[in-house]
């Protein structure tokens, strides 16, 4: 059996004030720092293998404090990566409607089938998530491991362990700092626990 603990970073400034930042490499909020430090005191009692984390520096300071507990040191995908926002990156949510109207209505109700554009659609993520999330199952046979990503990240892996089309994306929620759980039981996943936020 392996268990993975999926984990959103903490809150940034973009979380609450409706801008697209994509990859720009903003930092957590006084705010996120608290909520990262309410979670790793949550998990401190595991027995945690490895800690894994996207390149950006909102995951990796979430993955830096859940590991500390652990005396680990996080280990950085490229695979995990926010999504590509093309020409919709830095921009605030109402310049975004206003600019592609249907485009954007698209996006906020099924956004399975949105290119963005110059940058990447839901399907595009998916194929680089889901192999580098084999992976890590395969690297941590019989252990917990922990992955600290983004929401798109961690709701195509959702989708993927449900056998679910990505069209199911807006249909449940992934809060900042929020628990995820999947277990693998001879090779078949489950999901265990969904956007738990009982630390905050």
């Amino acid at each position: 059996m392996i268990t993975v603990y999926l984990i959103r970073h903490g809150q940034t400034e973009s979380n609450t004030t409706g801008f697209y930042m994509g990859r720009s490499d903003e930092d957590l909020t006084k705010a996120g720092y608290e909520q990262a430090r309410c979670l790793s005191s949550r998990l401190a009692g595991l027995s945690i293998a490895s800690v894994y984390t996207s390149p950006l520096r909102r995951t990796h300071a979430t993955a830096a404090i859940l590991a500390e507990p652990h005396e680990l040191e996080p280990r950085v995908l490229d695979d995990f990566i926010e999504i590509d926002l093309g020409e919709w990156q830095g921009l605030h949510m109402d310049e975004i409607s206003r600019r592609w109207p249907e485009l954007w209505q698209q996006w906020r109700t099924d956004p399975s089938e949105v290119a963005i554009p110059n940058g990447e659609s839901l399907t595009e993520v998916t194929e680089r998530a889901i192999p580098t999330f084999h992976r890590i199952v395969e690297t941590n046979r019989g252990k917990q491991t922990m992955i600290v990503a983004h929401e798109v990240i961690v709701k195509v892996i959702v989708a993927y362990v449900l056998g679910a089309p990505n069209n199911i994306y807006r249909r449940f929620e992934i809060s900042n700092t929020s628990l995820t759980v999947i277990q693998f039981v001879d090779n078949k996943p489950s999901l265990i626990g969904l956007n738990d936020k009982s630390h905050l």
